[in-house]
């Protein structure tokens, strides 16, 4: 396999009866969106778009319900009183976030949140949003490749243990942490599938199997199902392709040819 290549086209026999395969990432900056005109002219020769989950199903069921601890719970729990203090000066300082805000969330989601400020913004929305509304404004059908739930059974499981540990290793070394998020944006902007894998699964340590692995299997069984449908376009992180558990790897062994565009 290429190590770059963001766009891919698959079919079984005839190249012309084929259906598209588009890596996103979900960042609001310039890197996210080299390829966002590639992609529209591909999604323009579909009929249907899936996006990693169905955004209309998302927006229409508050997922920050999700991420929300329980009611006798605080994120500030989880740790001594003066780390905490300590933890909440780092990243007031550095990311200028305040943790005190988000004392409802899960370390999780605190950890999502601080990747997404890492970066500067410089568009007004994620590529995987913008990619939707473009898609939607085409009246092509919209669906997505994993469920509501499937993505939430998926939060369910990630031990607090994991969480906890993960919010303090960025906290610790918040410098390197940045550099890692800004790293991948620039994997992105070069389209370099293997390394944005191979950091993915770094990243994701003892959860990798279900964050990864298990979710490309699942994925790749809906993206085979709903192709048999109608001209398809498929818009799904970027991490899931490269590496023989990846999208790309299952995609081969079921049978389909795989061009990069």
């Amino acid at each position: 396999m290429k190590a770059t290549g963001l766009l891919w086209k698959f079919y079984k026999g005839d190249p012309n009866d084929c259906h598209y395969l588009f890596g996103t990432m979900h960042l609001a900056t310039d890197a996210a969106y080299t390829y966002a005109e590639l992609a529209k002219e591909y999604i323009q020769k579909s009929s249907l778009y899936a996006a990693e989950m169905d955004l209309n199903d998302a927006n229409n069921k508050d997922m920050m319900v999700y991420f929300r601890l329980s009611p006798d719970a605080q994120f500030s729990d989880f740790f001594r009183t003066k780390q905490y203090i300590k933890y909440r000066s780092v990243i007031l300082k550095s990311l200028n976030i305040d943790l005190d805000h988000y004392l409802n969330f899960t370390p999780f989601f605190i950890n999502n949140l601080l990747a997404e400020v890492s970066l500067k913004r410089t568009k007004n929305e994620a590529l995987d949003h913008h990619l939707w509304q473009f898609a939607l404004n085409q009246q092509l059908e919209m669906v997505g490749v994993e469920s509501f739930e499937d993505q939430l059974n998926i939060l369910k499981k990630i031990p607090l243990d994991y969480q906890i540990k993960s919010f303090k290793d960025t906290v610790r070394n918040i410098s390197s942490f940045r550099k890692k998020i800004n790293n991948l944006n620039e994997l992105y902007r070069k389209g370099d599938l293997v390394q944005l894998y191979k950091s993915s699964r770094k990243s994701m340590g003892s959860i990798r199997k279900m964050m990864i692995y298990d979710r490309n299997i699942l994925m790749t069984h809906r993206i085979i199902e709903l192709s048999n449908l109608k001209p398809s376009f498929f818009a799904v992180g970027a991490a899931h392709f490269a590496g023989n558990k990846g999208i790309i790897a299952l995609l081969k062994k079921n049978g389909y040819i795989l061009k990069s565009i």
